[in-house]
């Protein structure tokens, strides 16, 4: 029966602790409402703490883990759900909580009186979303040093967003312009320094607006007060009214003035305002008067511009009734209207402001439309000529040869003088159609004549120059050539005009008599001169010379002077012709076989030159290939083959001129788009290299020498990687980009010295600044308050270093090992201070353990010891007095095993055993726990296992080899 009884029982209520946490892991269900219930009382009464913890990860919920924070009555496991609350908060936990929930928590946190600060600094160093953060700041603020804090955070978390939220805190630090002169260099971005920088500016502002609006006001009442010397009335009305828009302007930020500046500005206005008008009242009436005479002048103007209108208008209404309604109206009528017009005119006149002189000038206006009125029977015969006059010339064509240009330009320039004394008699009022198509006849005409008249204006001055030479040749004797030059002039001078053929007549009669007179000399010179050039020819066909290239070009010379020669004797020039015919083809005979020779060799060139056309068609074919495939072309190999060609097409040899100029026509056909290809590829490599030089022109006025640098070593890579751009260009660009990387190296050596001389400057600043602090160290000697501020004095003078560039490596190692011997001296200080503590500590425990019964917390506030105690240990001691229970014996053992295991600390060797035993339990535990180990604390929880007795001395010696060394 009693077995059935222990067979029956849950595994969740066995004695066994792993039992228990097997059947929480595998049998339990936390959606389950019983298993739940039974999970809650095994979290809030089970007395392991391992079985605790098991709950409360079978749970793995937020709000278990903040319920067992504040309710669960083991410290333990407080601290473990504590430490999976931080982990869920720092996103480090499988549990993620939205945005909304972390508000929600922070919400209900901060609304009691107290809250885990450490929980909510450590969050606020994890925490990425800068809204949570901006609440956490806004928790964290009252109990923290509120500028330092805040600059922490700021520095730490570089977040454009996260800064921009933090600087929209309604905090009076960050009106200071020191504190956010600190913010700027932690600025995360330049959106958020400028955002720093216009707040700076937006304060600065402010501050000096009363002196900036001081300043004005009181510029203004200068400026009011000079207007006393103005003598213009005119202008000081203008001004003052000016003057005083701007004092209304200001009036509106007159209160951030003092009352007393307030008062003081407006008695000077009211009193300079006084005078003004009391010095202005005589020039008044003055500047009126001038007004009066200012718009008399006006209407003058307006009267004058009327009475012009109006005689324009009656000028054109009496064109229109003289060549518009003539045919139709009374010419009486007519008359009588515009007297009755030219009347009222005449009255308006007279009615007028226009002075004597002005009048006059408008009456001899309107004098001269009455004079017109009696002359429109002329008028209008004079509009039926000039239409004669429009119409004759409409039908002339413009000339098109010089030919033409001699008839058609007289006519023309008669037609313009009738046309002068047509618009005479028309009085000048001839109707603007006529007008316009005069005008646009003239236009035509003259641009019409003016290529023409140009080239016989050449013709002319050729002419007068090839007389003046024949007259020169003729002196000289030179008679041949004066036949072929007279020939010509003679023609032009029927192209001449007569006024040109005038000025030539009397040099061109001189040189035709002459030419007549030698023209009777020509047979008497030629006969004897081609009988001479008969007999040569003849010899050289009895003897020929040896080259027969020599033996052509004496035939030819021959031939060319025989044709020089003119014509000879009627009777004997055709037998003569015929036998040097005759002698020149047999003089030539012998060439012919030499030439049939190199027409064989020419054969060969020829068949040679085809198959470089067929090569040059291959490499064409090879480029135009490459085009439609997008295949790549090794354009260097190219052009070395292109270049091997043209050395072969210029030694293939000589071919017939006209097989020649059909090849070679062919061949620069086929080797164009191989010279465009490689043009163009030289053509972008030139281009990419000019656009890599204007680049690094553009680094010259780059202030960062630097980035200048390195965009030019990029540069060069990039020019590297650019082909030839072809010979005629290539040694130009390089020499180019050259001499800009020169310049820009030159300029980096130029800033290198100075900046060094700039970094030795600040680097002796830095150091005198540094040696300074070293000896107000020596001379603080363990004012621990002081060698902190020292410290960070020397960060903050470490930061200022670094900021440099480039940073002066020896001030910053020594700042850096004058911080870190600051540490190491105010660590010691701190350890003896702690050491001194824990030895107080120990001994007011040892005292407490050998006299429990007899201390209280009054007695130990009269120790010397107590004194020297933290706040924290204090109230230890208080809780210690005040305990009643006596403390298990073992468990206060094993825990002090535990505290020794934790420190690494030896144990007595006589308890090898059983640490080993508890060292085993801390590693399951540490396994299944991600707390960090707190010797502290874990000294506490000894602590307040129960009230200490005299038995304890021992362990409490133990415990003092951990703390105490």
């Amino acid at each position: 029966m009693i077995f059935k009884l222990f067979k029956s029982k849950n595994s969740w209520q066995h004695k066994d602790s792993n039992v228990r946490i097997s059947a929480i892991n595998d049998e339990l269900d936390s959606d389950n409402n019983e298993d739940k219930a039974i999970l809650l009382s095994l979290l809030e009464g089970d007395p392991s703490e391992l079985v605790r913890r098991a709950v409360l990860l079978k749970f793995n919920c937020f709000d278990h883990y903040l319920t067992a924070v504040s309710e669960n009555d083991h410290s333990a496991v407080q601290a473990f759900a504590a430490a999976q609350i931080r982990d869920i908060l720092a996103d480090k936990h499988t549990i993620s909580l939205s945005t909304a929930q972390k508000q929600a928590f922070i919400n209900t946190t901060i609304q009691r009186d107290s809250f885990d600060t450490a929980l909510f600094s450590y969050w606020l160093e994890h925490e990425q979303e800068p809204s949570i953060i901006v609440s956490l700041v806004e928790a964290l603020l009252p109990k923290k040093n509120t500028a330092q804090f805040l600059l922490q955070t700021f520095s730490k978390k570089q977040s454009p967003a996260v800064q921009t939220l933090l600087l929209s805190l309604a905090l009076p630090e960050l009106s200071d312009q020191a504190f956010l002169a600190k913010l700027v260099k932690k600025a995360g971005s330049d959106d958020i320094v400028k955002l720093i920088n216009d707040r700076l500016a937006q304060q600065r502002a402010q501050l000096e607006k009363p002196k900036k609006l001081l300043k004005q006001n009181q510029l203004i009442l200068a400026k009011l007060l000079a207007l006393k010397d103005q003598s213009d009335y005119g202008h000081y009305i203008t001004k003052k009214a000016s003057l005083a828009q701007e004092w209304q302007h200001n009036r509106a930020d007159i209160d951030c003035l003092s009352e007393e500046d307030q008062q003081t500005l407006e008695t000077k206005y009211d009193k300079i305002t006084a005078q003004l008008t009391e010095l202005f009242a005589p020039k008044e009436e003055a500047f009126q008067q001038a007004q009066i005479a200012e718009q008399l002048l006006q209407d003058k103007r307006e009267a004058r511009a009327q009475l012009t209108d109006s005689i324009a208008v009656l000028n054109q209404e009496i064109i229109t009734a003289v060549f518009e309604e003539s045919d139709h109206t009374d010419e009486s009528l007519v008359q009588q209207a515009f007297a009755e017009k030219l009347k009222q005119l005449n009255q308006q006149l007279g009615n007028s402001v226009l002075n004597e002189s002005d009048q006059a000038e408008f009456a001899k206006q309107i004098a001269q439309l009455e004079k017109r009125l009696t002359q429109l029977p002329e008028i209008a015969q004079s509009v039926s000529e000039a239409t004669y006059l429009v119409s004759k010339i409409s039908q002339l064509s413009l000339p098109q040869t010089l030919a033409e240009l001699c008839d058609r330009q007289q006519i023309y320039h008669d037609w313009l003088s009738q046309w002068k004394l047509v618009d005479k008699k028309a009085c000048g009022i001839l109707p603007q159609s006529i007008v316009d198509a005069h005008l646009e006849i003239t236009k035509l005409w003259r641009a019409g004549l003016k290529p023409l008249e140009a080239e016989q204006r050449q013709l002319f001055n050729q002419s007068k120059k090839k007389l003046i030479d024949l007259k020169r040749l003729l002196a000289a004797g030179k008679y041949k050539v004066c036949f072929g030059i007279f020939k010509g002039v003679k023609q032009a001078m029927q192209l001449l005009s007569k006024s040109q053929q005038l000025q030539l007549q009397h040099d061109y009669s001189i040189v035709s008599e002459k030419i007549a007179e030698i023209s009777d000399w020509e047979h008497y010179i030629a006969t004897p001169r081609k009988q001479e050039l008969l007999a040569e020819i003849n010899a050289i066909v009895t003897n020929p010379l040896d080259n027969p290239n020599e033996q052509a070009d004496k035939v030819k010379h021959y031939r060319k002077i025989w044709n020089s020669l003119g014509h000879a004797d009627e009777e004997i020039d055709q037998a003569l012709n015929e036998q040097f015919n005759l002698a020149c083809e047999q003089a030539f005979a012998p060439c012919r076989q030499y030439y049939a020779e190199q027409e064989k060799r020419r054969e060969q060139h020829l068949a040679k030159r085809h198959e470089l056309l067929k090569q040059a068609e291959q490499l064409a074919q090879m480029v135009t290939s490459s085009n439609d495939t997008a295949e790549v072309i090794d354009f260097k190999a190219l052009d070395g083959k292109l270049n091997k060609l043209q050395q072969r097409w210029q030694q293939a040899g000589e071919v017939d001129r006209e097989h020649y100029q059909k090849l070679l026509k062919q061949y620069k056909h086929l080797i164009q788009p191989i010279r465009k290809a490689i043009k163009d590829f030289h053509d972008a490599n030139g281009a990419s290299k000019q656009a890599l030089i204007k680049q690094a022109e553009q680094q010259l006025a780059v202030e960062d020498i630097y980035q200048a640098i390195d965009t030019i070593k990029q540069l060069q890579q990039q020019w590297r990687d650019v082909g030839f751009a072809g010979s005629h260009q290539e040694s130009k660009l390089w020499q180019n980009f050259r001499a800009i990387n020169d310049q820009v190296f030159a300029k980096r050596e130029q800033v290198k010295s100075k900046q060094q001389a700039q970094l030795d400057e600040l680097a002796n600043s830095y150091n005198d600044a540094l040696a300074q602090l070293k000896v107000e160290a020596e001379n603080t000697g363990n004012d621990q308050t002081r060698l902190k501020q020292l410290e960070n004095e020397a960060s903050d003078l470490f930061d200022q270093v670094r900021a440099i560039r480039p940073v002066p490596k020896s001030s910053a190692i020594a700042i850096e090992r004058f911080i870190a011997e600051l540490a190491d001296k105010i660590a010691l200080i701190e350890h003896k201070k702690s050491k001194v503590s824990w030895q107080s500590l120990f001994a007011l425990l040892n005292k407490i353990s050998n006299n429990s019964d007899g201390y209280t917390i009054e007695t130990l506030s009269d120790e010397t010891e107590f004194q020297q105690l933290s706040s924290f240990w204090k109230k230890r001691l208080a809780e210690q007095c005040q305990l009643t229970t006596i403390a298990d014996c073992d468990i206060r053992a094993e825990k002090t095993l535990a505290l020794e295991i934790l420190a690494k600390v030896d144990s007595p060797a006589e308890l090898a055993d059983q640490r080993m035993a508890v060292q085993v339990g801390l590693i399951q535990t540490q396994m299944q726990s991600s707390v960090e180990v707190d010797l502290t604390q874990s000294f506490v929880d000894w602590l307040r296992l129960g009230k200490l007795q005299a038995s304890d001395s021992v362990l409490l010696a133990r415990l003092q080899n951990i703390f105490v060394c």
